[in-house]
């Protein structure tokens, strides 16, 4: 692949059916210079998802105000703010939201973390720094990876070398140089020109990788300075071998910044909160983003935010989930009833992966809808007899693994930014926290959709499970493409 076939794929990315319409109809508004707040506020109210994170940021910590005015409607966030605020707000939380739902690729989870990670350091290295508007320095770190998705999209192959040329040391722009012909930085730059995003986010998104972060240049733009050790600080492993550089790079961001040295420390301990608040404004849990990352301090190093699941228990549910593969494996070419096999399946769900409720809902396309078929858990079956769903936006993420064939985990699923997303009809009867749901797929088409959660009135469930439990949905479908379940289809 070459850096033609990239700028190829840009020019289809331009016109994307995934592609927000509320990202266009803003984009329209802001070309118009006959626009006014009501214009930019009916684009931004035909996007319910987009209406709800917009105020929640308007109105956090992000955007505090001395009056302390709560905002309660978009047209009063573009009057109190200003119309440029607002629409570049909008702009970067759509962006954002694309970079999160394109993709099919698991490398997405990690961009989308790192750009928020990236946007919660940018926000306060902009409010210590005083040269940048702090909302100016989140949005803009929010998409300044949006090169990486579009080289996912080109080809998610390739991509897959490019992270094992990673595992095996070789730099990032190095690597995607090797089998892309382009890096990410600059195939970002020509797919924000052609969408047409703001100079200055075109200019940062394609530059960010221009400037060494130990020896930036004198006269380098303030908001490119921020994006860059924004970057660079939210990379920080505490590793040993990296301790030394990683310090000094905190050294050198308080130099070209204008922050007092002795406020990184403070910087790097505020950032824990201030990423969590960002993430749920944004619609993503805790869970979403599993470690933030790993900051230097006079200790030597402390995590801002522990993972998820420990690697120890990782480990040994890992193990667990060999075993109940093979196990699977050897029932499948021994003959055994599948029914039995998909009951070990869901029971592993519980067993191995922490749910506490798991329903396997098969797929019939005569009456378009999902039929529970078998459960495990304690109340499952309960939860089992009203899954009865039909296959439309009510049903949620169930109806979109089905229709999107990909996986879906929907942590705070009462928050309203999940509201397009939960399912209301499902969120009726199960009254969970947050639920994972990963398809279950035979010859390209969606035969069944395994569901799991923490039980009715429980807990969350983390990014983890969610993405073990697609792997127990693979494990399904090589059982029901044995033959020996007939689907209703």
């Amino acid at each position: 692949m070459n850096s033609y076939d990239v700028f190829e794929q840009v020019e289809k990315m331009g016109t994307l059916p995934s592609l927000p319409q509320s990202l266009l109809h803003i984009q329209k508004v802001a070309t118009d210079g006959k626009s006014c707040a009501d214009d930019l506020a009916a684009c931004i109210l035909r996007d319910q998802a987009l209406t709800m994170r917009v105020l929640k940021v308007v109105n956090s910590a992000l955007y505090q105000r001395s009056d302390r005015e709560r905002i309660r409607s978009v047209r009063r966030a573009v009057i109190v703010m200003g119309f440029e605020a607002v629409r570049k707000l909008a702009l970067g939380l759509s962006v954002f939201d694309m970079m999160s739902k394109l993709s099919r690729s698991p490398y997405l989870g990690t961009i989308t973390r790192h750009s928020l990670v990236c946007a919660g350091f940018a926000q306060v290295l902009a409010e210590a720094g005083r040269r940048v508007a702090p909302e100016e320095a989140f949005i803009t770190a929010l998409v300044h990876d949006i090169g990486k998705v579009v080289l996912v999209e080109c080809s998610p192959a390739h991509m897959d070398n490019v992270l094992r040329d990673l595992q095996d040391g070789l730099p990032v722009l190095e690597a995607e140089r090797r089998h892309f012909g382009i890096t990410h930085d600059r195939a970002g730059r020509r797919l924000a020109a052609r969408w047409k995003l703001p100079l200055e986010l075109q200019n940062a998104i394609g530059d960010h990788h221009d400037i060494d972060p130990l020896r930036p240049p004198r006269d380098i733009d303030p908001l490119l300075a921020v994006i860059v050790y924004a970057d660079a600080i939210g990379n920080f492993t505490c590793a040993p071998e990296h301790h030394a550089r990683e310090l000094a790079i905190g050294r050198c961001a308080a130099l070209a910044l204008g922050i007092p040295p002795a406020r990184m420390e403070e910087i790097y301990i505020k950032a824990a909160d201030e990423i969590a608040q960002l993430a749920a404004c944004i619609g993503h849990g805790v869970g979403d983003l599993l470690d933030y990352a790993q900051l230097v301090n006079s200790e030597g190093g402390a995590l801002v935010a522990p993972a998820a699941i420990l690697p120890e228990e990782l480990a040994r549910r890992t193990a667990s989930q060999l075993e109940l593969y093979r196990h699977v494996g050897e029932g499948i070419a021994a003959g055994v009833d599948a029914g039995g096999l998909l009951a070990d399946i869901l029971d592993g769900a519980v067993d191995i992966l922490g749910f506490r409720r798991v329903v396997l809902l098969e797929v019939d396309q005569a009456t378009r809808s999902l039929v529970p078929c078998l459960c495990a858990g304690e109340g499952a079956v309960d939860l089992g007899e009203q899954m009865h769903l039909p296959l439309t936006r009510d049903s949620g993420a169930l109806a979109q693994a089905v229709l999107e064939h990909r996986a879906f985990h929907v942590p705070m699923a009462s928050s309203p930014a999940y509201q397009g997303l939960a399912g209301c009809e499902l969120l009726a009867v199960a009254r969970c926290a947050g639920y994972a749901v990963a398809p279950v797929m035979m010859g390209g088409a969606v035969m069944a959709v395994i569901y799991g959660d923490g039980g009715a009135d429980g807990g969350d469930i983390v990014a983890e499970q969610a993405s073990e439990l697609a792997g127990l949905a693979t494990q399904a479908a090589l059982v029901m493409s044995a033959g020996r379940l007939a689907p209703h289809a």
